[in-house]
């Protein structure tokens, strides 16, 4: 995986009850899965957004191949060049979609406002907030490629670069 659960345990992109600790309890045992769930249900879609669909590919199958095996003392693969450079916006892009589907669930009657003992706000604005984080650092990322810096050919998707608003202007 590009990244983990430690991503949203504090800072920024906390999300309550996520944790990294082995002793976990229930509540955050079921907020890591969701967490785990966007992150490997997300992750092709964002490097294809963010390479192209051809080397979206190779990079799946070599962070299946880092999963797999541990490379002490070899040096990086052009992959594990390129996919260290996208962890953190990819955190940012898993943590917008979380927050878009966060208010509501889907029912065989239709979509259902979630009951909390919280009161609810719109994710609205911190949906922006964590879209805009994420395309400062791929134009971060496509500054760093262009002055040759990256190993591989890209082909990014120009809306993954487009700052937004909470007006959708």
């Amino acid at each position: 995986m590009l990244i983990d659960v430690s991503y949203f345990v504090s800072g920024p992109r906390h999300i309550q009850n996520a944790s990294t600790s082995k002793t976990a309890g229930a509540d955050s045992l079921a907020v890591n899965g969701h967490i785990e769930a966007y992150i490997k249900e997300l992750l092709s879609v964002f490097l294809e957004a963010m390479l192209g669909e051809k080397e979206a590919g190779y990079a799946m199958d070599y962070l299946d191949m880092a999963d797999d095996e541990e490379n002490e003392g070899t040096e990086p693969s052009k992959y594990e060049i390129v996919c260290d450079k996208l962890k953190e916006p990819f955190a940012d892009y898993v943590l917008f979609n979380i927050l878009r589907d966060a208010s509501s669930q889907a029912t065989i009657t239709g979509n259902v406002r979630l009951k909390c003992a919280n009161e609810y706000v719109s994710p609205i604005k911190a949906q922006v907030i964590a879209w805009n984080r994420m395309v400062d650092a791929n134009v971060k990322f496509i500054l760093w490629a262009r002055e040759g810096n990256c190993p591989i050919p890209l082909e990014t998707q120009t809306n993954m670069l487009n700052r937004i608003n909470q007006f959708n202007l």
